[in-house]
């Protein structure tokens, strides 16, 4: 005969007494000895003292948890080198959400949904700001790619860091959450005990110390786990957010790998061969004089490979780069600049196409107005594009050596520490062309491109540029985004064709 869901209760309920009973009499008869025999005070004073103890070990052994764990969350921390103005303002709101959050308040699955819908929402508004409803804007293979993402992400985790994870059925986490209510019940118990132990006060009264401290480090570790728990969910969903809605999952990780922009096709038109992937572009400029003929030379004898001379637009000449360190990379040189309209045109036309740029200026022609004006338009261009990253930008300061005193040459010089006459010279100068063009010191990089008198500091020039190929890769990957994006009629005309042969297909089965 089955057994009824009754007997098992009736069974269970019998088993637990059983249990239950012994250890119920031994603290009751245990008590009860203590006071026949005076033994109360003397086992309260040694329960408290080994409860504050352990209290302090426990206090102790947490002191760095609890010294490195952040007051503050630095609203710049985990970003992306790649991201726009306008993604970092999204993950600036992502974040104050996380810095803001209460653990208290996630207490149901609904709960835990709103506030990953509120993240969702901060970031779709800062993503699409001014659109009626910014929450919808992506498309549904950017959705497919997001959840395929977040899937291949949660399963090692599901596996690696919950007990028996890679075994747990759906149907068994279910009965798990549906039993979650047994926890209100249980306290409920425990609250009934602490009123019957008062029988003996002694007990209840030292019972009740350690408890309560037990319970505030219980508590302690329980908010701060939950706030970090709540932090790292907030801010895992806001970056997933942010690519949703930038459009970094509209192109494959294998069309985004392929993706060669127009301005590369039309500079490598003539080369026997194409490549492969979109490079990394570098763009030269400056007035005439400045040296940009020299820099490219010298950049030419630092590289390994074979410099190739590419035809390219009116103006521009492109060449073929490779060096250890430093990917493939199409250095593009430019004409003379003059701060005529004109010349400010192409060169921010050819800068949108650009991510990396050399700014070469000479460090003996007193005339740096057309440089701050055209390198004040380049950087207001840069900034009205808040959808894509500003190109860094490297000052390379030539013809040092013809600075006071004029026939003194005898690098090295320390430009930090050095006091004679032609450090100092050099450094005044740099300090004074930054200040005038609006340029970070540190972004000047002084050099000697004179082949007679050999090449100095472009192996510290081809440092400070490694030192930016973080932030330059991430323009790159914009520009592609934005090529591999953009809808064409072949595109089109490919999905009709398929979307045809799958209805025809259909209609033959």
């Amino acid at each position: 005969m089955k057994p009824t869901r009754a007997s098992t209760y009736l069974r269970a309920a019998m088993i637990i007494i059983a249990l239950a009973l012994p250890l119920l009499s031994l603290m009751v008869l245990g008590s009860l000895w203590l006071w026949q025999n005076g033994y109360v005070i003397y086992w309260a004073i040694g329960a408290c003292s080994i409860t504050l103890i352990a209290y302090a070990v426990e206090r102790w052994i947490l002191r760095d948890a609890v010294a490195n764990a952040p007051k503050n969350l630095d609203l710049t921390a985990e970003t992306d080198p790649g991201w726009s103005e306008r993604e970092k303002d999204a993950w600036q709101a992502v974040t104050r959400i996380a810095e803001e959050i209460d653990p208290a308040t996630l207490t149901s699955r609904d709960a835990i949904l709103a506030l990953g819908t509120r993240t969702i929402d901060a970031v779709a508004r800062n993503m699409h700001p001014g659109q009626k409803d910014p929450l919808w804007r992506f498309t549904v293979p950017e959705a497919l790619a997001l959840v395929e993402r977040v899937s291949g992400e949660l399963g090692p985790f599901v596996r690696e860091n919950i007990p028996l994870g890679d075994r747990l059925t759906v149907g068994q986490v279910l009965t798990i959450y549906r039993w979650r209510s047994v926890l209100g019940l249980a306290e409920t118990a425990f609250d009934l005990w602490r009123i019957v132990r008062l029988l003996n006060p002694a007990s209840a009264i030292t019972q009740e110390m350690r408890e309560q401290v037990t319970r505030q480090i219980y508590d302690w570790g329980r908010v701060e786990l939950g706030r970090r728990l709540a932090g790292a969910y907030v801010r895992e969903v806001g970056r997933a957010a942010i690519d949703l809605y930038s459009g970094r999952l509209r192109v494959s990780p294998e069309a985004l790998s392929t993706t060669i922009t127009n301005a590369t096709q039309e500079d490598q038109a003539d080369l026997d061969t194409q490549a492969l992937a979109e490079p990394l572009r570098i763009l030269v400029a400056g007035q005439t004089g400045a040296g940009k003929s020299s820099l490219v030379n010298a950049l030419s004898q630092e590289v390994r490979a074979s410099v190739d001379v590419l035809p390219a637009t009116p103006g521009f000449t492109a060449y073929a780069l490779e060096r250890e360190g430093v990917p493939a990379a199409l250095l593009v040189d430019s004409k003379g600049l003059t701060d005529t309209s004109t010349d400010i045109t192409a060169l921010s036309t050819e800068a949108d196409e650009s991510d990396l740029i050399l700014w070469v200026i000479s460090a003996t022609r007193p005339d740096r107005e057309t440089d701050r004006k055209v390198l004040t338009a380049l950087r207001d261009r840069m900034a009205a594009r808040i959808d894509r990253r500003p190109a860094p930008i490297l000052m390379v300061f030539t013809h040092i050596d013809l600075l006071r005193p004029f026939q003194e040459w005898q690098p090295p010089y320390d430009l930090e520490q050095g006091d004679d006459g032609k450090t100092t010279s050099i450094r005044e100068a740099m300090r004074a062309t930054a200040a005038e063009t609006d340029t970070p010191i540190q972004s000047v990089v002084p050099v000697c491109l004179d082949a007679t008198r050999g090449l100095y500091n472009v192996d510290v020039l081809w440092a400070r540029v490694l030192d930016v190929m973080p932030e330059a890769q991430g323009v790159r990957l914009a520009r592609v985004l934005e090529a591999g994006s953009k809808a064409s009629w072949g595109r089109v005309w490919s999905q009709a064709v398929n979307a045809g042969r799958v209805i025809t297909r259909a209609l033959k089965s």
